[in-house]
C-alpha cells in the first residue's frame, strides 16, 4: 500500500467570521466546538492516518508562530512538516507545492489534502469511506469527497456523480462540476440525489495530481516548480517570495479537477460544515431553549434565535431576534445572523477605509507568548503581555519613551548588565527611557504582566534578542 500523506491546507483568510476571525489570526485558529483550535481538529483527524513527522501543512508565513503554538500542544513533531507561502496563491499551488515536497521525502505518496478550518462529526464514517477512497486513489484516480446536501445551498461548489467505477462500490466518477449555483438552481440540486456538496477533501497520488497538473494547467505547473527549486533547504520551507508570487493564483478545482478525467467521488454525510458564516456557527453551537447560543458574559431577555459572543464586556440584548452580536476588544457586530452578503460587504468598506481592524485584532502573537492591547492614546499604551513558559522577552524603551511592568501571575527573572533578579506577582519593573533589559519566564506557569508604555509609545519596539540567543530557546533554571 502507498504511504499516506495527510495535507493541512492552512492559508486561508477566514475573514467571513470576523471580526473574531483577521487576516492575522484566521478562522482555523479559533477554538470552536471540539477540543482545541478548528486546526488542532483537523490535526488529530490526520493523526489517525499518519504519524505526526509524516504530516505537512502549507501555511501563511506570517502564522508560522501561532502554527508553532499550537502544533505544541498537539505534537511539537508536526513542525516538521511546516510548508510556508510568502504569498497566498490559492489551492492548487498549495496542493502542488505538498505533492512535489512529499514525493521528495517519501516516493509512491497518496496526498489526503484537507482544509484546517472546517468541522467533521462522524470521524467513524470518514474513517470507512476513506478506505474505499484510498483504494480508489491507489489506482490512479483523484477522489473527491461529496458530502450529502441538507439545504439549497448557494455558498458551495456542487459534484454531481456519474457511474460507479469499475469494483469500487460507492466511488463514483465526476459527472460534473456546479459552482455556487443561485437559489432555484440549488434547490434543484438538492432534489436530485446525485448531486452532494463539495467538502474541498481529496485523495490522490502525488504523481497523479501532478501529472495532471503539468497536463491541464502547464504555466502553473512551471511556476510551482521554479519556486520550489530555488527554495531554502532547511526546516520549515521557505520559498522565494519573488517567485511565488509569480505563480497563476487557481483554485485545484479549476486548475485539475473540473478539466481531468480521472477524478472520482464519494458521497457520505460526516457531520461536515465548513464554518463559513455565523449562521454555520450558529447552527454548530450548543444553543438554549431560545434558540440562543451564549459565548462569554451575556445577559439576554425576550431574545430568541441569536448568537452572542462577548469577548470581556457584559453584552445585554432584549427584545431581539435572529441576530449576530460579537464583541471584541477593538470591534463589535451587529447582524442579522443569516446575511452573510452584509458582512462581506462591510467588509470590503473597512478595506477601502484602510481600517485595521480588518486584519489585525487586540491580540498578537509573538515568539515568546502574545500581546493583548487593553487601551491606546497618543502618549500611553496599556498592554497584557504573556511570556510563555521556558521563553523570553527582550525589550527597550526608546530615547523619548518609557515602559513600567506590573507582574500579575508567573515567576520570571529579569536580567540586565549581566545579573538577575527573581520577579513574581505584585512586582513592578520600570525601565527608564535608553535602557534595555531581558525577562525570562522560569516556568512552570507563563509569566502575566501589565506595560504601560508612555512618552512616546507608539514608537518603542521589542529590541533584538542578544546574538545567538532564540526567543524561542529554553531558559535554564
Amino acid at each position: 500500500m502507498a504511504t499516506v500523506v495527510p495535507v493541512i491546507l492552512a492559508g486561508g483568510s477566514g475573514t467571513r467570521l470576523w471580526p473574531l476571525s483577521r487576516e492575522d489570526c484566521p478562522k482555523q485558529f479559533l477554538r470552536i466546538g471540539g477540543t482545541g483550535s478548528l486546526l488542532q481538529q483537523t490535526v488529530r483527524r490526520a493523526l489517525a492516518a499518519a504519524p505526526a513527522d509524516r504530516i505537512l501543512t502549507v501555511a501563511d508565513e506570517r502564522h508560522f508562530l501561532m502554527l508553532l503554538d499550537e502544533y505544541d500542544e498537539v505534537d511539537p513533531a508536526l513542525a516538521d512538516g511546516i510548508l510556508l507561502e510568502p504569498s497566498g496563491r490559492n489551492t492548487a499551488a498549495a496542493l502542488a507545492y505538498a505533492a512535489i515536497i512529499a514525493e521528495e521525502r517519501w516516493p509512491d505518496t497518496i496526498l489526503w489534502a484537507m482544509p484546517a478550518d472546517h468541522v467533521i462529526d462522524n470521524e467513524d464514517r470518514l474513517r470507512r469511506v476513506f478506505k474505499d477512497a484510498c483504494a480508489a486513489a491507489e489506482a490512479d484516480w483523484i477522489v473527491t469527497f461529496g458530502i450529502t446536501p441538507s439545504r439549497p445551498e448557494t455558498g458551495f461548489g456542487y459534484i454531481g456523480r456519474g457511474e460507479c467505477l469499475p469494483d469500487r462500490d460507492g466511488v463514483f466518477r465526476v459527472a460534473d462540476f456546479i459552482e455556487k449555483p443561485p437559489l432555484e438552481e440549488a434547490e434543484r440540486l438538492v432534489a436530485n440525489k446525485d448531486y452532494c456538496w463539495n467538502s474541498g477533501m481529496l485523495l490522490t497520488r502525488a504523481r497523479t495530481f501532478l501529472d495532471e497538473l503539468a497536463t491541464h494547467a502547464p504555466g502553473l505547473n512551471l511556476a510551482i516548480r521554479r519556486a520550489l527549486a530555488a527554495r531554502r533547504r532547511d526546516r520549515p520551507v521557505r520559498v522565494s517570495a519573488d517567485l511565488y508570487a509569480r505563480i497563476p493564483t487557481e483554485p485545484f478545482d479549476k486548475a485539475v479537477l473540473e478539466r481531468s478525467d480521472r477524478v472520482a467521488v464519494v458521497p457520505c454525510d460526516l457531520g461536515w460544515s465548513d464554518v463559513g458564516t455565523w449562521n454555520n456557527l450558529w447552527e454548530l453551537l450548543p444553543r438554549d431553549a431560545d434558540g440562543n447560543a451564549v459565548q462569554g458574559p451575556v445577559v439576554l431577555d425576550r431574545t430568541g434565535n441569536c448568537l452572542l459572543h462577548a469577548n470581556r464586556r457584559l453584552v445585554a440584548c432584549t427584545g431581539v431576534h435572529d441576530l449576530v452580536v460579537v464583541e471584541t476588544p477593538d470591534a463589535v457586530l451587529v447582524a442579522d445572523r443569516s446575511d452573510a452578503t452584509g458582512i462581506r460587504q462591510i467588509l470590503e468598506r473597512l478595506k477601502t477605509e484602510n481600517r485595521p481592524e480588518v486584519s489585525n485584532g487586540a491580540t498578537h502573537r509573538e515568539s515568546w507568548g502574545h500581546r493583548h492591547l487593553l487601551h491606546r492614546s497618543p502618549v500611553v499604551d496599556i498592554e497584557e503581555l504573556v511570556i510563555l513558559e521556558g521563553r523570553q522577552h527582550s525589550a527597550d524603551s526608546t530615547a523619548d519613551a518609557g515602559r513600567l511592568w506590573i507582574v500579575t501571575g508567573g515567576r520570571g527573572r529579569i536580567v540586565q548588565g549581566g545579573s538577575g533578579t527573581e520577579i513574581g506577582a505584585g512586582d513592578t519593573v520600570e525601565i527608564p527611557p535608553g535602557k534595555a533589559l531581558r525577562l525570562e519566564n522560569m516556568g512552570p506557569d507563563p509569566v502575566r504582566l501589565i506595560e504601560i508604555r508612555h512618552g512616546s509609545p507608539q514608537g518603542a519596539a521589542d529590541a533584538p534578542l542578544p546574538e545567538g540567543v532564540s526567543a524561542r530557546s529554553r531558559v535554564a533554571s
